[in-house]
């Protein structure tokens, strides 16, 4: 059997070298893409957060405002949603990392238990401040946040796939590429 000489030699190390550039950036690719996919269900939270807190009564709002502590559920809800907005923060310092991910995942189902328990105040007391319309807005708005949080989870485990598939996983640990985290597609209110 004949040595490789130097030629052979160059060619082998320029395809490692093209296949490692190559799957690099299919990486760098591939989380770019879980990032703008999170960066759509970010928007839709932000937009479900500010309106539900914005709904409101004012006498809630103002109390909280004035960082006076309001009685009640509804000052409930207002802690939730101020919980679900920070936890969103937290993501955005630290995107698609497993911890803020569950926090995410965790307030979200907090608030939408709370506002579940105040549809069920309304239904027993009609001047509850839950009414209809604004439990359909909110049905809409939770309702049109599933397909992003699909399509971000689908996102992340075609990330996560890339990311584990040998030889590309050797490249992920030496570039530090961490598995991305799922959000919670179940509904918590079904």
């Amino acid at each position: 059997m004949e040595s490789f000489d130097s030629m052979t030699w160059i060619l082998l190390a320029a395809l490692v070298f093209f296949w490692a550039v190559g799957a690099y950036n299919r990486l760098v690719r591939l989380r770019a893409q879980t990032l703008q996919q999170f960066a759509v269900v970010d928007a839709q939270f932000v937009r479900l957060w500010a309106w539900v807190q914005g709904s409101l009564p004012a006498n809630v709002r103002d109390a909280e405002a004035a960082s006076d502590r309001a009685p009640g559920s509804l000052s409930d809800v207002w802690l939730a949603c101020e919980a679900f907005a920070e936890s969103l923060a937290q993501v955005r310092a630290q995107p698609l990392a497993a911890a803020p991910i569950q926090r995410v995942n965790i307030a979200r189902v907090q608030l939408f238990k709370l506002l579940r328990q105040e549809k069920d105040i309304f239904l027993s007391d009609d001047t509850a401040w839950f009414s209809d319309p604004l439990q359909k807005k909110f049905e809409r708005l939770k309702t049109q946040s599933w397909p992003m949080i699909v399509a971000y989870n689908q996102a992340v485990q075609t990330y996560n796939d890339a990311a584990s598939q040998w030889p590309a996983r050797w490249l992920a640990e030496r570039f530090r590429f961490e598995p991305a985290a799922k959000l919670d597609s179940a509904d918590p209110l079904a």
